[in-house]
């Protein structure tokens, strides 16, 4: 019987293990990644092309061209493809990023075949009805004006446009306008330009037998998606032009709350000091218990939440800190975020604060990889972001073995308050 008086064992985490597809190089240029697991009889398809909006000419092109690609095929009516993919049971959709688009199909391994027809019928022969994408481009519009009322959404864009410029790909949102010069013309364009078989890469995993796999590879091998000459090698080149103005604020009159983001680029994924880096910002404001939720949440009663994260992108990555206040105590809730900032700069983290981040961290990582496609996210940032195969690994060894004079050191480094841009969206007192 359980003995509820004792608490359970604990162990150390040593070292991880995520599953490694197998990679096959298709004939048409595409890489089919394959991870099998017999766990569930369920299985993922992720078509993933470089179609992000780092890749765009005109400015909401690529998020438009993933959105029309399920109006409609050739073949298939945009409601047939969905009375298709629920008459199933599946799921099949798309995400659009800054760097990459996704198409997504989760369904029974028995029905696979099935769907990964309908799939490659959406991907290679798309109709662009004018009449469905004039509604999509509109109901995007309309999301977008929505959206624009909110003053988080309008800090974050702000606050990107002050770190990258105001037409960078990676600045957060679109400006009103921007969408309502879109036409189906240039939607055609960036598909014909961006989704090539010769750079996609196709995630398969969950319950895949050697007949299903050989089955995946013949035809993925038939999609035939050529690039046009003149864009085979476009890439979007454009310089960062970070804005010599450190504060913006962005004037919502009669709000109640203030949004603030404070942040600064990072490194990428790849440098060295990254993980080091993740360690710091769980310190900071990654999780519940952080130093800034004790402080603006706790302790002062300013904002029923505050984070800080690492964004990272493939170019690029950006930390920063998010929270909603009442506007009253706007100034007060940044300068009680920079004392915290310098606070980690001038002391070293106390010996049992860092146990139990480091501890939450790696229990959290262990949850992070508890199934199939959990474990295959993680692999996919292997490949798209061109990290190595111990990544991860190296991730709980940085973890378990990182000390707090480093910490320390990084915080000197990386956190400086005269390399922050502030952007607040609201009013002040």
């Amino acid at each position: 019987m359980l003995d509820r008086t004792k608490a359970p064992e604990t162990y150390e985490i040593d070292a991880v293990s995520i599953q490694i597809a197998e990679v096959t190089n298709l004939s048409n240029g595409a890489r089919l990644h394959t991870i099998k697991s017999e766990t569930q009889p369920v299985v993922r398809l992720d078509f993933v092309f470089k179609a992000g909006k780092w890749y765009e000419s005109e400015k909401g092109s690529s998020d438009l061209a993933a959105k029309v690609l399920l109006e409609g095929s050739l073949n298939h009516s945009a409601k047939q493809i969905a009375d298709k993919v629920a008459y199933y049971g599946a799921s099949f959709d798309n995400n659009h990023g800054y760097d990459r688009t996704e198409f997504t199909l989760y369904c029974l391994a028995k029905y696979t075949s099935e769907l990964l027809a309908l799939v490659l019928d959406v991907l290679q022969n798309p109709a662009f009805p004018e009449e469905e994408f004039n509604l999509l481009k509109q109901r995007t519009i309309q999301s977008l004006k929505v959206q624009r009322q909110k003053n988080n959404y309008l800090s974050t864009h702000s606050f990107t446009q002050q770190v990258y410029g105001d037409r960078h790909p990676y600045t957060f949102g679109f400006d009103e306008g921007v969408l309502e010069a879109i036409s189906i013309e240039d939607v055609k364009t960036f598909y014909r330009n961006r989704f090539v078989t010769q750079e996609l890469e196709v995630f398969a995993c969950g319950a895949i037998d050697d007949i299903l796999q050989r089955e995946l590879q013949n035809k993925i091998s038939a999609l035939q998606l050529e690039p046009s000459a003149a864009s085979a090698s476009h890439k979007n080149l454009q310089e960062i032009t970070g804005a010599n103005e450190k504060y913006k604020l962005v004037q919502v009159a009669e709000s109640l709350q203030s949004s603030i983001r404070i942040g600064k680029r990072f490194p990428k994924p790849n440098h060295q000091d990254y993980q080091k880096l993740l360690i710091l910002n769980e310190v900071l404001g990654g999780y519940f218990g952080s130093r800034l939720m004790r402080n603006i949440r706790e302790d002062k009663g300013y904002t029923y939440g505050i984070y800080s994260v690492i964004s990272p992108k493939e170019q690029d990555s950006l930390f920063y800190i998010g929270t909603d206040v009442n506007f009253a105590v706007t100034d007060h809730t940044i300068e009680e975020v920079l004392k915290e900032v310098k606070q980690l700069q001038q002391e070293e983290i106390p010996a049992e604060e860092l146990e139990t981040v480091k501890n939450y961290m790696l229990g959290k990582f262990l949850n992070d990889i508890s199934t199939i496609f959990d474990q295959c996210d993680r692999y996919k940032r292997i490949v798209t972001h061109q990290l190595t195969p111990e990544h991860y690994n190296n991730y709980v060894t940085t973890i378990r073995t990182v000390t707090a004079p480093e910490l320390q050191d990084l915080a000197k480094q990386y956190l400086q308050e005269e390399d922050f841009y502030t952007s607040v969206a609201g009013r002040t007192k």
